[in-house]
């Protein structure tokens, strides 16, 4: 009775996994744009997200600007590689870094850990607020806290 029990508990955790995957990955596929704050100052942001390589993977293509302190308008690019079936990824950055990537997935929100020992590390809040709308936090990681560095709010473009 214990193992049957253990089995179907298992099945129902998969499945479960397996769905909020599925659900997200739906949701997300598409073009945002976002307006918020990075470093402090205000930013904008785009996010193009799309299945890639046969639907094997989920790709983002990012984008921010924001001004800095002297005025000078700095900007970012990076795409990112989602497997949701290992829950892993990669992160490739137009500063030049590259991270490894950790996903937590449940229900309406997407926790993506980044990062190693050897490489700046940190997390991402993707928390979908309706089908149209979703909240972006991002994080640096600092003598062991978690510090906020960046939110921003999206809007889904309508095609």
């Amino acid at each position: 009775m214990k193992s049957a029990f253990t089995t179907l508990f298992i099945f129902i955790a998969t499945f479960g996994l397996t769905q909020s995957s599925t659900d997200f990955q739906n949701t997300i596929i598409g073009n945002w744009n976002g307006k918020g704050t990075l470093f402090g100052t205000q930013a904008s942001f785009s996010m193009e997200w799309g299945q890639v390589l046969n639907k094997k993977f989920i790709k983002l293509v990012f984008e921010n600007k924001f001004e800095d302190q002297s005025g000078v308008e700095r900007v970012m690019n990076a795409h990112a590689y989602y497997d949701l079936s290992s829950m892993k990824g990669q992160w490739f950055d137009s500063r030049g870094m590259i991270l490894p990537l950790r996903l937590e997935i449940n229900d309406n929100m997407m926790t993506v850990f980044w990062g190693s020992d050897n490489t700046e590390q940190g997390k991402t809040v993707y928390s979908i607020l309706d089908g149209e709308k979703m909240n972006v936090q991002d994080y640096v990681l600092r003598n062991e806290n978690y510090q906020a560095f960046g939110e921003a709010q999206y809007e889904k473009i309508k095609e």
